[in-house]
């Protein structure tokens, strides 16, 4: 169910806007998740052994097909590698930072780093035991043998122990035909799963929308032309990261997600402008948003400085959805 940031539970008819922000929401945890491991937007997958047992990464494959085919939510926080292993295609060497065990690492920094081959024997003996647990466990016969001996063990953690894991995850994947595209389509879909690709960018949010105006020539066309060279000039802005809030966060309050959807939306997102007043009167100086149909409803305001203040003031204030 949905609730709003004070626990308390939100009805509303979802035409494609709680969805999406419901299954962005769903895939920046898994991204959290203890099934992951690495830095944000590069993630491999983690060991979680009762996860293996009970079918976890199937369930977490069928949830990143829904969430892309369904709301358009792209999961873009794959590594190169791990996208790779998806497509069952031949990866790289593997470099101790991809090493997410840390104990781990700094064994294997120790027996890298040593200078004599009495050092390396010493290092290599306090890593045995987990050695042992990847199946690496070797005696040196030179120097020469420790990269070779580094680069067993590093292979084996970050791709061999996690067969069982990668295999349930592909098939979840699969069950809408996902992890069947990757392998056919490699390089054409890598953008979407991994992170760097199609940012959100400055011209990309101003052709996004089409923008609705009143008759030329009428009073309120001329606020809206002027509103609009806010709007831009305010992009521009937020663009350079001089601004309060990013150009991720205006598109989740307009849509519900943070990146364009790879086939885009189902409507053309519109620009309206707020020319009527509410009940009471008074102006409407806050800006409005329809998720569902894709419309930012943008006040009038005669300066840029307040129309900056109530755009910021809205999107940062405004209420998201949570999980309960």
């Amino acid at each position: 169910m949905f609730v709003d940031g004070e626990g308390q539970s939100e009805g509303a008819v979802d035409d494609g806007g709680p969805s999406r922000e419901f299954l962005r929401l769903l895939v920046a945890a898994l991204r959290d998740s203890r099934y992951f491991e690495g830095p944000e937007g590069s993630k491999n997958l983690s060991l979680v052994h009762r996860g293996v047992e009970f079918g976890d990464y199937k369930i977490i494959g069928q949830m990143l097909s829904l969430a892309l085919l369904q709301g358009g939510v792209r999961p873009s926080f794959l590594s190169q590698r791990l996208y790779t292993q998806l497509c069952r295609q031949q990866t790289g060497p593997v470099s101790l930072e991809e090493v997410g065990d840390w104990e781990l690492r700094q064994h294997l920094d120790k027996i890298k780093a040593a200078e004599t081959f009495d050092e390396a024997q010493r290092a290599v003996g306090e890593a045995w035991p987990a050695l042992c647990t990847l199946g690496c466990a070797m005696s040196l016969l030179n120097m020469e043998s420790r990269q070779a001996l580094i680069e067993e063990a590093a292979r084996a953690h970050v791709e061999g122990r996690v067969k069982p894991a990668l295999d349930q995850l592909i098939e979840g994947l699969d069950c809408l035909k996902v992890a069947e595209a990757m392998r056919a389509h490699p390089d054409i879909l890598r953008p979407i799963f991994v992170s760097g690709h199609a940012q959100l960018t400055v011209q990309s949010m101003m052709t996004l929308f089409e923008t609705v105006f009143s008759p030329p020539g009428s009073n309120a066309r001329r606020r809206e032309n002027l509103t609009l060279t806010f709007w831009r000039d305010w992009l521009i802005e937020v663009g350079d990261g001089s601004r309060a809030v990013t150009l991720q966060k205006i598109l989740i309050f307009v849509s519900g997600v943070e990146q364009i959807p790879p086939l885009g939306f189902p409507h053309k997102p519109q620009i309206e402008f707020l020319h009527t007043p509410l009940e009471d009167g008074s102006r409407r100086r806050y800006p409005e948003a329809n998720t569902c149909s894709v419309i930012l409803r943008l006040p009038i305001h005669e300066t840029f400085d307040d129309f900056v203040d109530y755009m910021e003031s809205s999107i940062l204030q405004s209420p998201t959805f949570d999980f309960v």
